[in-house]
């Protein structure tokens, strides 16, 4: 049985922003990244014979890509992380022995529980699927794999099967 996958590679698949992570018991300090995505979309050749638009994946890709460049990127769902609003339009971001008093406007709120590579793959893909799906393009994908890469040649990778219903 043959597989078929498109790739799109950075190029415009790109953001620039801040983040820390915590692991180990302890949190990071606040730096930032030049990061880059790639993206493979696996699955059966349709009739026209091929998987997805290679144009379309790359343009909503890049769309995703903006809604996290320039910011500071913070997690929603940590156990180890508390953010809360405070009356002067700030965020108090804490996490064990570090404290950050954040501009709200600068900052981009995400639904995962730490801000790793692999985890922003993971909402990368998310936000992904729902705009395939919002332009009625998810065709015959049957799995998306999305890596970002936060250092040279660190990748973090979410690989994912996609469900059609």
């Amino acid at each position: 049985m043959n597989r078929y996958a498109v790739r799109v590679h950075p190029g415009e698949l790109h953001f620039n922003a801040a983040h820390f992570i915590t692991f180990d018991r302890r949190c990071e300090n606040i730096h930032g990244h030049n990061f880059h995505v790639c993206l493979e979309a696996a699955g059966d050749n349709q009739d026209d014979a091929f998987v997805i638009d290679f144009v379309l994946l790359n343009a909503l890709g890049v769309k995703v890509c903006r809604e996290l460049h320039d910011g500071i990127l913070l997690p929603q769902h940590s156990d180890e992380v508390t953010i809360d609003v405070r009356d002067d339009g700030m965020l108090d971001v804490r996490s064990y022995d570090r404290r950050f008093i954040l501009d709200a406007r600068s900052c981009i709120l995400l639904p995962i529980p730490n801000t790793t590579a692999e985890m922003l793959a993971r909402h990368i893909s998310d936000r992904l699927l729902e705009e395939l799906a919002e332009n009625e393009a998810l065709g015959n994908l049957r799995e998306l794999e999305v890596a970002v890469e936060e250092a040279d040649n660190q990748w973090g990778i979410c690989r994912r099967e996609v469900a059609h219903g």
